[in-house]
């Protein structure tokens, strides 16, 4: 059988779903308050089940782009089109940051594992793009936090399991918060310093990705969540910490 006419992975359909319905999300096809077309006039126009259409659907619901209303159907969320702000705050909240790293370490070590064993070349190159972001980003706080977000997202999607990336985009708000304290009361050579720290653990994920060792990849991603989790512990075992 040629490969055009290899029925692609359930997995790769369901992205092809969310990539289009997010796409006339993002250009108002569909507006805040919108009922999306029926189960059934989706799995029409794309061709495919109504599994598939019901995992995008789930998988968007987390990322928090649709709700649905039994009964009546799937509608685009109210405040969706609010933009994400990539904006470097001082924060202190340094044991809600923790929770939140807890929580994407136990998430993107298996998603980073996944990319290795399941990346296309596509995926690579958007990883690969957020990588060279970041590396162009120096002393830019606003351009390096946005990039490192979009490097840990386009590993998410790598994992070609949606579920992974809308997890990880429904809690873009409070990744943020993380970076924010990560970024936030250096001067310009200690944030330079950090940057190229973050950088060479990008890169150790990155090189196993591309060599498709999932195990070498979980490892690179623990290690550099791991450290940030190291560091808010060990702040918040410091007396007179916010949070501790």
């Amino acid at each position: 059988m040629e490969e055009s006419q290899r029925p692609r992975p359930r997995s790769r359909l369901t992205d092809v779903v969310i990539e289009a319905l997010s796409k006339r999300l993002d250009e108002r096809v569909y507006r805040a308050g919108d009922k999306l077309p029926s189960e059934h006039a989706l799995c029409e126009e794309f061709q495919v089940s109504r599994t598939v259409v019901r995992e995008a659907v789930a998988s968007m619901r987390l990322s928090g782009q649709l709700v649905s209303k039994p009964g009546i159907g799937v509608f685009v969320t109210e405040d969706r089109e609010k933009p994400i702000d990539f904006a470097v705050e001082p924060t202190t909240d340094a044991r809600w940051a923790l929770h939140i790293m807890e929580l994407r370490a136990g998430l993107e070590v298996e998603a980073c594992g996944l990319a290795a064993e399941r990346r296309s070349a596509t995926d690579l190159s958007a990883i690969i793009e957020a990588f060279d972001a970041f590396n162009r980003a120096s002393r830019d706080m606003g351009a390096a936090v946005k990039a490192d977000y979009e490097f840990h997202l386009a590993i998410a999607r790598a994992s070609n399991n949606p579920h992974f990336a809308a997890l990880l985009q429904a809690a873009v708000r409070d990744v943020m918060l993380d970076l924010n304290i990560k970024h936030g009361g250096k001067t310009p050579d200690e944030l330079e310093a950090y940057e190229q720290r973050n950088a060479n653990e990008h890169e150790a994920i990155l090189t196993a990705i591309v060599r498709r060792d999932p195990g070498a990849a979980r490892a690179a991603m623990a290690r550099h969540l791991g450290d940030s989790i190291a560091r808010y512990r060990k702040l918040l075992s410091q007396p007179g910490i916010a949070g501790g």
